[in-house]
């Protein structure tokens, strides 16, 4: 019954007791007289955005990073292409280097995997090219390599006289 009691009626600071009814009552006024003022309009007091704006801002952010994405992952794969047909050509001076090194070359075709880049397979192909006109020999030869299991190649071709 204390409980009871204590619920129904609460003291105010001066020590008078107030019934429930009456602090509803109270509420209303205050909450009627909040609504109601012009100085203070409940719509001029919610601030923040809409479901509508939100969900355009999201629609819009996640177009912007597809296409923000999709352009990493292009740069991306172009880097690599570049830096695996930089090693290519690297690799196709260094052997025919090699060829030149070794004087006139002989007519032959042959294969074999650079050891210093393993992955990058070579064919060499060294062939007579006549012109009887010049007087000298001639060799073309041809060099290529390929990588990535032979889906990308890079071909050099050059000519080699027997000119004294």
């Amino acid at each position: 019954m204390n409980t009871l009691n204590s619920f129904r009626s609460s003291e105010t600071g001066n020590g008078e007791s107030r019934d429930w009814r009456s602090r509803i009552s109270e509420f209303e006024f205050w909450n009627k007289r909040f609504l109601e003022s012009p100085s203070r309009n409940l719509r001029s007091k919610i601030v923040g955005f809409t479901l509508l704006e939100v969900l355009v801002a999201v629609a819009i952010l996640g177009i912007a990073l597809a296409v923000l994405l999709g352009s990493v992952n292009k740069n991306l794969i172009l880097a690599s292409q570049s830096k695996s047909l930089t090693i290519a050509g690297i690799l196709a001076q260094k052997k025919l280097t090699e060829i030149e090194l070794e004087g006139f070359p002989e007519v032959r075709e042959e294969q074999g995997e650079f050891e210093e880049a393993p992955g990058f397979i070579w064919f060499l192909s060294v062939r007579p090219f006549d012109i009887r006109e010049l007087g000298t020999a001639i060799r073309v030869v041809s060099l290529l390599i390929t990588w990535d299991e032979g889906k990308e190649d890079f071909e050099v071709t050059l000519a080699v006289s027997d000119f004294r």
